[in-house]
């Protein structure tokens, strides 16, 4: 500290120890910062031990510390000599003791929080009294000269106070988290406390004018100031006892009592405490068992042993259709009963009566209530030991209805909603253990998987359907009708007798089904085979009579179609063979056993040939050469006809290709070759490959083709038609609706089937059918061929009735590829020595 006059400087201020009594202020200074700084710590220790303490402990640390402050600058300004004489205004003196009390009871509080961050704003609190308590002592002096100050230093002894009380605090809290003492804590304060102190003392300037008075009025002088600093002494001591004594208390009397009381107090909390909790869990657990009775998709009742009603959830009372409000606890079942039967929602229910006998032990506990509205509730009962039930209401309605719509759809075809093949053979071994006499009909529908791939499967839906009404409409009322699968049904006829005997039914069944099917505009005729196997003639084994039906129903498919079969002895061997052809068909194909031989079309008008028939051969390893009547059919059924087709086109189209320019070749179509939908991709691979004009090949079809979607069929034949390919109607006058399609379809040619043909000598119906058919084909502009002509008088007569084409033996036989060139070169052009050889 300096001390300047005006217009000179008096030097600096000494520190003065040459008296007693400076040295004592010194060493009761030291004691001061020490123990306040110890007292104030350890009551913030005891506030957190006693919470019950925690105001009076704060208060004593509180005065403890502003007192420490206080008294820290003042015994400093006693050891002082600033070279005038020093007073200190007394009320001055007094606020500058309150302030750093006031403080340091706030930042006391503030350290008690728990949040590590309040004990740095608690000890930054404490931090700015310690710091402004030398400026307001400062302010008390009076004396005969001005401070002037150094702000560098003012700033720092503040910046250093506030920062080292907040460190200190801070520190100390964590140290007595960790079960350490205080006084690391205090040490750190008190530096606060004397380095801001010092520092203060460094920034201040003392300047003396000449001449300065001393202010002497409500002022007090240093000897006066010692007295007082030595009761502030003893009053920070007085505070450490008090804690001391606050902290171990009274007397042990007092502290057993208290401890006592301890824990009294505490086992009364801890018991609070559990029945609180357990009241808790408690009302959770009613909470979620009355959420999981509402909330259920069953109906709950109970009823106590008086018949009333002890709780219900709501659907419940859904079910029955009972208001919520009259399900009360405690209303009698009697009443519930009466209301329903009154309300027409209940007929007459076992568990609504409100009866003992209603608990005897034959009453079902588990049974279907059937409602008047139709619903059906199933109940489920629990008898309480209390003479009293539990009971569950669920509406099993649609669930029942599901069940017996899956054992109905697992008993019945879906289609047609007769028994299906499992019902049919549970009854026909049922029926044949019996011993008692019955037929079995095994039905096929001719040409039906034709007329289902080319219409479509709605067709052969309805077809199918049809099919089922016409059988049921045949068959007595103890005759079962069944549909085995596909297009395939079967008929036990358990009425076998004379007037209804197994072959009368059998040909109800193929007339019922041969008649034409219409529907959507289209009329479709397929027709049925059926096999018979009678029992207990023919076998007393169900599986075993159902495979003899089926033999004679194969029996019926390859004879003729459109018939029915008696199962004989030796049909096995016959369906053996069947499939044994098939087996032999599929090595064909891989093996090219093959062979196409070619029958020639005489043109009447030029006596010339103009075109050859492609007709196929199996050349079989064993059986030799086979003509198509021995396979064909076989390889129809099993679907082998497309690649047999397909290898015919091609290698005609190839042999054809080294023919004379003007002479065709005709091919055979089968339906199947029509439902692939790739005829016309096929034939134009073919015509490429070979190199032949699409002009020479002649495609011949059947009616048969004709049957599926008439509108599909005419699409393909006109784009054929527009290629330049030919188009022949083959067997004309065999099907059902020959004039319509030479209408409607794009055909070149007509075909006279070989039956008419055959009686054309003897028969006049022929003769005029043959006429009419080449008049027609005249007017519609279309050539005509008759087919079969086996001698010359039928020749004579065709070509006299104006026919322009004939094919026969008469004519030639089917000859190999390779006898073609010799055969046109052996009769030229006059095929009249061609007539005359082959009559010859």
């Amino acid at each position: 500290m300096r001390i300047r006059g005006k217009g000179y400087t008096m030097g600096r201020v000494t520190f003065v120890l040459e008296h007693q009594h400076n040295v004592l202020l010194v060493v009761v200074s030291v004691m001061v910062f020490i123990s306040s700084c110890l007292v104030g710590f350890g009551g913030i220790d005891n506030a957190l031990r006693e919470p019950s303490q925690r105001r009076l402990c704060v208060a004593l640390s509180a005065v403890a510390t502003g007192f420490g402050i206080w008294a820290s600058y003042f015994v400093g300004m006693l050891v002082y000599d600033p070279g005038v004489d020093l007073l200190f205004d007394v009320p001055t003196t007094i606020l500058s003791a309150c302030v750093p009390v006031g403080l340091a009871a706030l930042g006391w509080t503030l350290a008690l929080d728990r949040r590590p961050l309040m004990s740095l704003v608690g000890g930054s609190v404490i931090g700015v009294g310690a710091a402004g308590m030398p400026y307001l002592g400062t302010w008390a002096l009076r004396m005969p000269a001005h401070i002037a100050w150094h702000h560098d230093l003012v700033a720092a002894s503040i910046a250093l106070s506030i920062g080292l009380a907040a460190l200190a605090v801070w520190y100390h809290r964590r140290k007595v988290n960790a079960g350490l003492v205080a006084w690391e804590g205090g040490t750190l304060l008190t530096l606060a406390i004397c380095s801001g102190d010092f520092l203060v003392r460094a920034a201040a300037e003392i300047q003396v004018p000449p001449a300065a008075p001393l202010a002497a009025a409500w002022t007090i002088d240093p000897p006066t100031l010692t007295i007082l600093l030595v009761v502030v002494a003893l009053v920070i001591m007085g505070a450490g006892i008090k804690l001391i004594t606050v902290q171990d208390g009274t007397n042990r009397g007092e502290l057993t009592q208290a401890k006592d009381r301890a824990v009294w107090a505490d086992e009364i909390l801890r018991g609070a405490e559990e029945r609180e909790r357990l009241t808790a869990e408690l009302r959770r657990q009613v909470e979620i068992t009355e959420a999981a009775i509402e909330h259920m998709p069953q109906g709950l009742s109970m009823y106590d042993a008086d018949h009333r009603l002890v709780i219900c959830n709501r659907r419940y009372g859904e079910l029955h259709g009972i208001p919520m409000e009259m399900l009360k606890p405690g209303v009698h079942l009697a009443d519930l009963y009466a209301y329903m039967v009154a309300e027409g929602k209940l007929t007459a229910v076992p568990e609504m009566s409100a009866q003992a006998a209603a608990f005897e032990p034959e009453w079902a506990n588990q049974h279907d209530v059937k409602l008047p509205n139709g619903r059906i509730i199933e109940f489920s009962r629990c008898i309480l030991p209390s003479g009293g039930w539990v009971a569950t209401h669920e509406d099993v309605t649609d669930a029942r209805k599901a069940s017996e719509q899956i054992g109905y759809l697992a008993a019945h075809d879906t289609l047609t909603g007769l028994p299906n093949r499992v019902t049919f053979a549970s009854n026909l071994e049922a029926v044949a253990k019996s011993g008692k006499p019955f037929a079995l009909h095994t039905i096929d529908l001719d040409r039906f998987k034709e007329v289902n791939d080319t219409l479509g499967h709605p067709i052969g839906d309805h077809i199918l359907k049809g099919a089922a009404k016409r059988l049921q409409r045949l068959v007595g009322a103890s005759d079962i009708v069944t549909r085995l699968g596909g297009d395939e049904f079967a008929i036990l006829q358990h009425q076998v007798d004379a007037q209804v005997s197994p072959d009368t039914l059998a040909t109800s069944i193929v007339g019922s089904l041969s008649e034409p099917f219409q529907f959507e505009g289209h009329t479709v005729s397929i027709g049925a085979s059926v096999g018979i196997c009678r029992a207990p003639e023919h076998g007393s084994e169900g599986d075993d009579i159902m495979k003899k039906s089926d033999l004679a129903l194969y029996r019926a498919k390859e004879e003729s179609r459109g018939t029915y079969r008696f199962f004989e002895p030796g049909m096995d061997s016959r369906l053996s063979e069947r499939r044994q052809l098939e087996a032999d068909l599929k090595e064909a194909i891989s093996a090219g056993q093959f062979e196409v031989h070619y029958q020639p079309l005489l043109d009447t008008t030029r006596n010339t040939i103009g075109s050859f028939e492609a007709l196929v051969r199996w050349r079989h390893p064993t059986r030799g050469l086979l003509a198509p009547g021995e396979f064909i059919a076989t390889a129809e059924e099993s679907g082998l006809i497309i690649p047999i087709g397909e290898w015919v086109m091609r290698q005609a189209c190839q042999d054809a290709a080294s023919w004379p320019n003007d002479i065709k070749v005709a091919v055979n179509l089968s339906p199947a070759q029509f439902k692939r939908g790739d005829l016309i991709a096929m034939a134009m691979s073919a015509l490429t490959a070979a190199g032949l004009p699409p002009r020479r090949l002649e495609l011949e079809i059947t009616e048969s083709v004709l049957l599926h979607d008439e509108a599909w069929v005419q699409s393909t034949l006109e784009k054929l038609s527009a290629l330049g390919i030919s188009i022949a109607m083959d067997d004309f006058g065999t099907g059902y609706s020959s004039l319509s399609y030479l209408r409607s379809f794009p055909f070149n040619k007509i075909k006279i089937d070989r039956s008419f043909v055959a009686d054309l000598i003897n028969t006049s119906d022929a003769l005029s059918i043959v006429q009419a058919t080449i008049q027609l084909s005249k007017k519609l502009g279309m050539q005509i061929t008759a087919e079969g002509v086996e001698n010359a008088e039928q020749l004579d007569l065709l070509v006299a009735e104006g026919c322009t084409q004939v094919q026969g033996y008469h004519i030639s036989r089917p000859i190999p590829a390779q006898e073609i060139v010799s055969l046109l070169t052996r009769y030229g052009e006059n095929m009249g020595d061609c007539v005359t050889a082959a009559a010859a």
